[in-house]
């Protein structure tokens, strides 16, 4: 099934919620616990995926940002029940590079970054992909700025961390709905309503015939950055019009593709985010280690 073409023409329900990694009560929708039943078989079956505890993921990552690229290379360290961080060091060619490291440790969310010069600075605004900087460029950043950029921040990497969970290894805390039946001329899929507390709410495409999971979607502000054609800072008039545009809030579809088997686990080795449309994030998977030796101090920031 071409995911990217499926029509969201789906007969919008009202069953009860429920917890995904619970038994579904004589009250659920039984399309709910069918469908992640069916999923996990098809992924390598409940028992492989319950002894998944850990796991180490690193790749390579292609960002389409207007008219320039972006490239890094990526390490997500996940250990559940609720510990995830995302090493990246990336960088635009012949312009500036920087690693970045983004966590969640329990309830604590955090951020450290390293510039490595090389043409200027750049930065991020939006949490539908790299984080904010509280303010527009430019401007004095005010203690109610750094307020509002922690809460983008938390939601942004506590969202990320929900959507990994559930894409490799169909583990959730969130409340699950059925949502419907998505269809398209070669296929069709189930959605699931997932909705997490302190993240966006997520619809899981789920296909009728392989039981694959093969999209999901959410709703985030539209990432912006902070540069000239040449990498450098921001002129005057690049900084008034971030300042006077707000952030474009739209939906975020990411595709799961290229599925192999890693010690019994189905796992997709590509996964591409866009909206309208349009890809414009690629992350290529090179290799995953299951339960790796992950120790929780690891996710502790450096010096606090």
């Amino acid at each position: 099934m071409r995911t990217s073409r499926l029509s969201l023409s789906f007969a919008l329900l009202a069953p009860l919620a429920v917890i995904a990694h619970v038994a579904a009560q004589p009250q659920a929708d039984p399309r709910i616990d069918d469908v992640l039943k069916a999923a996990r078989a098809a992924m390598g079956g409940e028992a492989a995926l319950a002894k998944v505890q850990s796991a180490t993921v690193t790749g390579s990552a292609r960002r389409v940002m207007g008219e320039r690229e972006m490239t890094s290379e990526v390490t997500l360290d996940l250990l559940l029940p609720d510990k995830y961080k995302r090493t990246e060091d990336m960088g635009f060619p012949g312009g500036p590079s920087f690693t970045r490291v983004s966590a969640v440790n329990g309830s604590e969310v955090w951020d450290d970054s390293t510039n490595r010069g090389g043409g200027g600075g750049f930065r991020f605004g939006g949490p539908g992909g790299q984080g904010g900087q509280g303010a527009p460029a430019g401007r004095q950043v005010t203690e109610e700025d750094r307020q509002r950029f922690r809460q983008m921040q938390e939601r942004r990497m506590k969202g990320e961390f929900a959507r990994y969970a559930l894409i490799w290894l169909l583990k959730t805390d969130a409340a699950v709905t059925y949502g419907g039946v998505a269809e398209a001329p070669d296929g069709k899929a189930d959605v699931l309503d997932v909705k997490p507390v302190d993240a966006p709410e997520m619809k899981l495409f789920v296909d009728q015939a392989s039981h694959k999971p093969l999209m999901l979607t959410y709703e985030g502000l539209m990432p912006r950055v902070a540069f000239n054609r040449n990498g450098q800072r921001p002129t005057p008039e690049e900084i008034e019009k971030m300042r006077n545009t707000p952030p474009q809030q739209v939906t975020f579809e990411v595709h799961f593709t290229d599925y192999k088997k890693v010690d019994g686990v189905l796992l997709p080795h590509t996964i591409t985010q866009g909206t309208n449309g349009t890809v414009n994030e690629e992350f290529t998977i090179e290799k995953y280690k299951l339960n790796a030796p992950l120790k929780p101090e690891q996710f502790v920031k450096k010096g606090s």
